[in-house]
């Protein structure tokens, strides 16, 4: 019996001027251990769930897995949930101040999904 293909957890994308080998790159050293989107935006998976770590040419880099997932006000961010995301709270705020083309409010709700490195390729 094979085991069915993890389901990626793509970083980057083509033109993000090395955005997303920065964000693996943290990723793989552990100083990104989670991640925060829109809650309408799909989601990444549960708590247990297993995700293979790719680049945006789909090179794997490692394995995943989800630890916790919780849902916050884009306003109730703060430090230590930004180093979580592996930056501050000024860069989260200014890379993440804008989704679907239109300014998040500070009442919005945000999805974090906390995830542990489980292996490296």
């Amino acid at each position: 019996m094979t085991a069915e293909p993890l389901r990626p957890y793509r970083l980057g994308w083509y033109g993000d001027d090395g955005l997303g080998e920065k964000l693996i790159s943290a990723v793989l050293s552990g100083r990104k251990t989670a991640t925060a989107a829109p809650s309408y935006d799909p989601e990444e998976g549960k708590a247990g769930d297993l995700l293979s770590l790719v680049d945006k040419g789909g090179k794997k880099h490692g394995t995943l897995r989800i630890t916790v997932v919780e849902l916050r006000r884009f306003g109730d961010f703060d430090e230590a949930l930004a180093a979580k995301l592996g930056t501050t709270l000024a860069e989260v705020r200014r890379l993440t101040s804008f989704a679907n083309s239109r300014p998040i409010r500070p009442d919005e709700e945000m999805r974090i999904t906390y995830f542990e490195l489980v292996s490296v390729v």
